[in-house]
């Protein structure tokens, strides 16, 4: 009678931690959605352009996340650059352009994050 009663004890302690076991896996899955803040989208670059140079080509220099991968699209050409900015997020490149051209600039982390775009004129002389 002993006997019975210790293996009918060793199953109840056994379901009790296979039912702790759910609990906690349900909790885990609950909360690990939860954020006690909202994420935020990524930003577009800060970003400007400057006069085309002699060799056609418009120097473009902002900042963005660290490290991100910044796409710049001459809507003109449709020809594009990818730089990547340094640790602190400063990032600078070239692009062949000409006074007016439109260009379309964003930022991705690498991640599959990536920002909402911003559109810059390339400026011409004063």
């Amino acid at each position: 009678m002993l006997a019975g009663r210790s293996t009918r004890f060793r199953a109840q302690a056994k379901l009790g931690r296979i039912q702790l076991a759910l609990l906690a896996l349900l909790l885990a899955l609950a909360c690990g959605s939860c954020t006690t803040t909202p994420t935020l989208p990524l930003p577009p670059p800060i970003a400007s352009a400057d006069l085309p140079d002699g060799d056609g080509f418009a120097a473009i220099e902002g900042q963005v996340q660290a490290l991100a991968f910044v796409s710049v699209l001459n809507e003109a050409t449709e020809d594009g650059v990818i730089t990547r900015a340094n640790g602190e997020g400063h990032f600078k490149t070239r692009i062949a352009a000409k006074s007016g051209d439109l260009l379309t600039l964003w930022q991705d982390l690498g991640d599959g994050e990536r920002s909402q775009q911003k559109y810059i004129t390339v400026p011409g002389p004063r």
